[in-house]
């Protein structure tokens, strides 16, 4: 198990605050974030290249926050991913091997299985000079491997690759942690690659770790305005707290001019009377409803009109204009769906927000705001 514990880092005027997080063996936590969050000084001081201020590393029970980078028993592939231009591809996969006195060959063993499985065995004798991105790739990622480390640590390695190359990457690192039970620490911008390839997430933002846990729950559930606006999600209302009735929480959306029913349980158990919140959903968890549909049981309801449709390959993004109000509801649905129903620009329909899939974000106390 690898762990981070109240790590602080500096880097000029950017500061990374208080980051704890854990990693267990023969998983993917993936730290998201943009741009200039401080993923990439995070890695750098889990992995020694940068002396944080604050903060302890450790690797299975033992302390390795003071440790140089060869002696942290951790791989590491940076975005250039730092491969010896002067060595031929089975050099490069050797060389950590060689540097720890070992003398295993690339033929056969776990180094032969490794370079098999990364469908680079016709590459060793090439000068990494002449691979392609790919290529370049996959030796990376072999020579991290063939250290022998059970941890690897990676800076977006696959961010300058085209889409379907990048995907059918994840495929073989995913592969890769199955079958050499590798612990996966890894920093992306790409929400795509992070639901992909994470088992937990952290969502990182001007430094500070905004959101962690189990993907399904980031993704569906976001803690604050903050990450679901960064995890794209547009579907957010005011809400304030009517009452709790049976296993539901009904929330009166003001900018939707109606009441919404939540299934959260859980929720029930805080004070809600006196706080203000968005109540939220994904624009796929949102139903296109025909009329023959619309029966009692159905909750959250809203009629609307298409105001503007957006193409995306397979899918079709609606923006529908809110009947009561002027607030504007997103909706994604699959084109061939989108044909069969005619719809369009102008049509009326009906939307469902089904209760289960809607979340609040709580904004924190009326007299606080």
């Amino acid at each position: 198990m690898l762990e981070v514990m109240h790590l602080s880092a500096r880097a000029g005027s950017f500061v990374l605050g208080n980051v704890s997080l854990t990693i267990l063996p023969s998983s993917c936590h993936v730290i998201l974030g943009p741009t200039g969050s401080g993923k990439t000084l995070l890695l750098e001081s889990v992995i020694g290249l940068r002396e944080p201020q604050e903060g302890k590393v450790i690797l299975e029970g033992k302390e390795i926050t003071d440790l140089p980078i060869e002696r942290r028993g951790l791989s590491y592939v940076p975005q250039d991913l730092a491969l010896f231009p002067h060595m031929t591809v089975r050099e490069n996969i050797l060389y950590p091997i060689r540097i720890r006195g070992g003398k295993q060959d690339i033929e056969n063993g776990i180094v032969g299985e490794l370079v098999d499985s990364l469908g680079i065995r016709h590459l060793l004798h090439r000068s990494v000079q002449n691979l392609s991105g790919g290529e370049r790739q996959r030796t990376a990622l072999a020579r991290a491997v063939a250290s022998g480390c059970k941890y690897l640590v990676l800076d977006e390695p696959l961010s300058a690759l085209h889409e379907s190359l990048k995907k059918e990457l994840w495929y073989l690192l995913k592969d890769l942690q199955r079958r050499f039970e590798l612990a996966t620490l890894m920093v992306t911008h790409d929400l795509e690659e992070a639901f992909f390839l994470g088992d937990t997430v952290s969502v990182i933002l001007d430094g500070k770790v905004h959101q962690q846990g189990r993907k399904e729950d980031v993704y569906e559930h976001p803690a604050s305005v903050e990450v679901a606006g960064f995890l794209g999600i547009r579907n957010l209302f005011l809400g304030k707290m009517e009452r709790v009735t049976g296993d539901s929480l009904l929330m009166y959306c003001e900018n939707l001019g109606t009441t919404l029913r939540l299934s959260d349980p859980a929720l029930k158990s805080r004070s809600l009377e006196t706080s203000s919140f968005a109540v939220g959903i994904r624009s796929e968890n949102v139903a296109i409803l025909m009329p023959g549909e619309l029966t009692p049981h159905i909750t959250n309801i809203i009629e609307g009109t298409i105001q503007d449709t957006f193409e995306n390959g397979a899918f079709l993004t609606l923006i529908v204009t809110n009947r009561d109000s002027s607030t504007s509801v997103e909706a994604v649905v699959p084109r061939t769906m989108a044909k069969k129903l005619t719809l369009s620009r102008e049509s009326s329909v009906f939307l469902g927000l089904p209760e289960e899939s809607l979340f609040l974000i709580d904004l924190g106390h009326l007299e606080d705001q």
